[in-house]
């Protein structure tokens, strides 16, 4: 029933329906003139009258002012052709739809002084074909339906701006899923580099100095061998953690905080690297998400020296200034052959920690210093609690 209510309504508002209006008072006329009409009525002049009339309705919706002209010059030769009594008697009431649906038309489909203009054009020449006798009809059937048509035309033009507002909101959702996906990707890649790059750049030294030891030295072996199952159950934890974290459920294990640096610089230096960690002033006024964020650039830092600058003495500096917290990692130049880590990573370290620092309200710069090493700085805000 919805179905037929619909095609109906679509088969209404189509130029179809408009052309079945102006065959219907066609044919009335047809069929006035051949039995209601009196025999010495001239009859022809009756066509001459109805033919632009009816016409007038099949084209009123796309142009609207041209067919209430043709209708206004139709209705103006009733008098002069003598038909008004033929035209105003109580059989005529079809050929009073064509003022009606030309005024509606020009409320909906035509600008407001003209539509205004043929409306009450309409009702002037209807009164001119009523025999010189005032009837208030024809102000009925013109200014009632160019209110409609008005009407009309200011909801469709609202429904247009709502429904290019829907698809403009559609689209904006659409970009902003894939935004959301692709930030999320990113800070998944993010969290394993993090994760996996350090634990195994730390497995990977320890692996190559338990093979140079060998026999030779056993202690020198279970040392490095248990340096590389400290690491990777730090990696199997905090991978664990990013899995309940992606599933929604709560975490395994907290993050890593800034007051952990001292078990990087531990595990760095169980390495061979000379790391030295300095802490001055209040450096735990951070909050969580900034004191992970100092955590982790520290983290990335003493990655990159692991690969990039084996062999080269690290000087991590964290303290208090004013409102803020610094982390300065200083590395000098490499001091012993590459050892090809360098070639590994997908160069997320260096964006990982700029995003992670921004996300905090904080800055992050870094670049090679004078002396040729490498420097990471990162200025984060205190938590004002």
């Amino acid at each position: 029933m919805r179905e037929l209510l619909g095609r109906l309504r679509r088969w209404a508002s189509s130029w179809r329906s408009d052309l079945l209006v102006a065959a219907i008072v066609v044919g009335w006329a047809l069929v006035y003139l051949s039995l209601i009409a009196r025999p010495e009525d001239r009859r022809w002049t009756v066509l001459v009258f109805a033919l632009p009339y009816a016409a007038a309705l099949g084209v009123r919706r796309r142009w609207p002012v041209a067919a209430a002209g043709v209708a206004c010059v139709a209705l103006a030769t009733v008098w002069p052709l003598g038909l008004a009594p033929t035209f105003s008697g109580p059989l005529a009431l079809p050929f009073y739809w064509t003022p009606f649906l030309l005024a509606y038309s020009l409320g909906a489909y035509a600008g407001f002084a003209v539509g205004l203009a043929g409306a009450v054009l309409l009702a002037a020449c209807l009164q001119l074909a009523g025999a010189g006798v005032f009837n208030p009809l024809g102000e009925m059937l013109t200014v009632g339906p160019w209110l409609a048509g008005r009407v009309v035309l200011s909801r469709r033009r609202m429904t247009e701006q709502l429904q290019a507002r829907n698809d403009e909101l559609r689209v904006e959702q659409e970009r902003f899923a894939l935004e959301s996906v692709r930030y999320e990707r990113a800070r998944i890649a993010r969290e394993l580099h993090d994760i996996v790059a350090h634990c195994l750049s730390v497995m990977v030294v320890q692996a190559s100095a338990g093979q140079r030891v060998g026999a030779a030295d056993r202690d020198g072996v279970a040392d490095a061998l248990e340096s590389v199952a400290e690491a990777a159950a730090q990696a199997q934890t905090e991978i664990g953690r990013l899995v309940e974290l992606l599933s929604g459920g709560p975490a395994a294990a907290p993050p890593p905080r800034l007051p952990m640096v001292d078990e990087l610089v531990r595990r760095a230096s169980d390495t061979g690297l000379a790391v030295n960690c300095r802490f001055a002033g209040s450096c735990d006024r951070l909050a969580p998400a900034a004191s992970e964020a100092a955590y982790r650039v520290v983290q990335e830092a003493l990655t990159n020296a692991l690969k990039h600058a084996p062999g080269a003495p690290v000087d991590i500096t964290v303290r208090s200034q004013g409102a803020e917290v610094a982390v300065d990692v200083v590395n000098a130049a490499p001091r012993q052959r590459l050892s090809g880590l360098e070639r590994s990573g997908g160069s997320f370290g260096l964006a990982g920690m700029r995003d992670r620092v921004a996300a905090c309200g904080g800055s992050l710069t870094c670049g090679p210093t004078a002396a040729g090493g490498w420097q990471v700085s990162a200025l984060l805000p205190a938590d004002p609690g």
